[in-house]
C-alpha cells in the first residue's frame, strides 16, 4: 500500500472558538469524489455564521469549513470522467445538476471521522464531491478564480436573474457592500446601471464602492434621513438587493422601495431573528423574493462571469482583498469580523 495522504486542515471544534489546525488523513476518493490540492480559498459570511453559531445548534461538530476555492486535481475516484490529474479547477458550494457523492470525511490518527460537507476548502488537500468542482481556463489567475466559488456567482447571479427588467432611470440599492455586494455592483455597472445606492456601516467598503461608481455610498442612518427629507423618493427606487444579513438593513430594503418595486433577500439573518412585513405591500404589487445562489447555474454562466471580471480588471479586484498565510487563518477571521478587511484570501499552497 502507498503512503497515506496527510493534510493540515482548519477544523471548527467549538462554536465561537478559534479554528484548530490539525493533521488529518485524506481517504482515497470513492465514487464521484475528487482529491484536490488547494491553492487559494476565501472566507465569507457563511463561514462566519457557522463559526459564531448564527445558524443555531451545530450537530456536526467537529467539522471542516470553507466553500469557495481554487486548486489542482490530485486524485480522481470512480465515475469521474470530465476531469484529469493536474487540471486547474474551482470548488463551489453551488451544486451542478448531476450525481454527487456520499459525504466526504477526514480521519484522525485513531481513525475517528471528522465531518465535511460536500465541499470544504480550509485545507492543504481536500476530498470533495465532483458535483461541486468546475473546470476553469488555464490562464485564469488562481486567486481570482477562487471567487467563482461563492462571491461572484452569488452577486452576478442576483443581477442577471432579477435586474434585466428594471428601469435604468430609477435607483437600485445594495444593502451590504462586502464581497458579494461588490460583485453585485460590478454586474450592475456592466449592465449599464448608473443610479446606484450602496448602504453599509463600513466606511472602507463604501469608499471602494465610490471608486467603482455609485450615486450614494452611505450608512443606513444617513440613507433613512435622506428618505425622510425626500432627497431620495421611495417611488424612485425600483430594486433593493439585501446581502448584509442584518435585520434593520433587511427591514429598510423592504420598506424603502417603490410600491411595485422588487426586493431580493440573499443575506442570512441570525436564526431566530425576524423582520416585519406589511401584507398590503404584497397586495399592491411589491415583490419580495429570496436568492440562495443555487438559483442560477454556475456551470452555464462560468465563461460569461469570467469575461465580466476580466473586463472589470483583475488588478482592481485584487485591491478588494487582503491575503493571509494559512497558519494565520484565525487572524484573518478576526480581522474580517471586525471589519478591517473586506474579504480575506487564504493562501494555502
Amino acid at each position: 500500500m502507498g503512503e497515506k495522504l496527510k493534510t493540515s486542515i482548519a477544523i471548527l471544534k467549538k462554536i465561537k472558538k478559534p479554528l484548530k489546525i490539525l493533521k488529518l488523513e485524506v481517504p482515497n476518493p470513492k465514487k464521484n469524489q475528487i482529491v484536490i490540492k488547494i491553492n487559494f480559498t476565501y472566507i465569507c459570511g457563511s463561514q462566519m455564521n457557522e463559526i459564531y453559531g448564527n445558524r443555531g445548534r451545530d450537530k456536526y461538530l467537529p467539522h471542516s469549513l470553507g466553500h469557495e476555492a481554487s486548486g489542482t486535481i490530485f486524485k480522481i475516484g470512480k465515475n469521474v470522467k470530465k476531469f484529469k490529474i493536474g487540471q486547474k479547477v474551482v470548488l463551489s458550494w453551488i451544486k451542478k445538476k448531476e450525481s454527487g457523492s456520499i459525504l466526504p470525511y477526514y480521519l484522525t490518527k485513531n481513525n475517528k471521522k471528522i465531518s465535511s460537507g460536500m465541499v470544504s476548502t480550509f485545507s492543504e488537500f481536500v476530498i470533495v464531491s465532483k458535483d461541486r468542482v468546475y473546470s476553469i481556463p488555464q490562464n485564469l489567475p488562481m486567486d481570482i478564480a477562487a471567487l467563482l466559488g461563492c462571491a461572484l456567482p452569488t452577486g452576478f447571479g442576483i443581477v442577471h436573474k432579477f435586474a434585466g427588467d428594471i428601469d435604468k432611470g430609477k435607483f437600485v440599492s445594495i444593502y451590504g457592500i462586502g464581497g458579494v455586494g461588490l460583485m453585485v455592483l460590478i454586474a450592475l455597472k456592466q449592465l449599464g446601471f448608473n443610479k446606484i445606492i450602496t448602504i453599509d456601516k463600513n466606511q472602507k467598503n463604501l469608499k471602494i464602492a465610490k471608486k467603482i461608481g455609485v450615486t450614494y455610498a452611505c450608512s443606513l442612518n444617513y440613507f433613512n434621513k435622506k428618505i425622510v427629507d425626500q432627497k431620495i423618493k421611495k417611488s424612485n427606487i425600483a430594486l433593493n438587493i439585501e446581502i448584509s444579513g442584518n435585520e434593520k438593513m433587511t427591514q429598510s430594503a423592504i420598506n424603502n422601495l417603490d410600491v411595485k418595486g422588487k426586493v431580493i433577500i440573499a443575506g442570512n439573518i441570525k436564526k431566530g431573528n425576524f423582520i416585519k412585513l406589511n401584507p398590503y405591500d404584497l397586495i399592491f404589487g411589491k415583490n419580495l423574493l429570496g436568492f440562495s445562489g443555487n438559483d442560477v447555474s454556475l456551470e452555464k454562466n462560468l465563461k460569461k462571469y469570467i469575461a465580466i471580471l476580466k473586463k472589470f480588471g483583475f488588478a482592481k479586484v485584487r485591491k478588494f482583498y487582503k491575503s493571509y498565510q494559512f497558519k494565520h487563518i484565525n487572524k484573518a477571521i478576526a480581522d474580517f469580523k471586525s471589519g478591517k478587511v473586506l474579504r480575506p484570501l487564504i493562501k494555502i499552497n
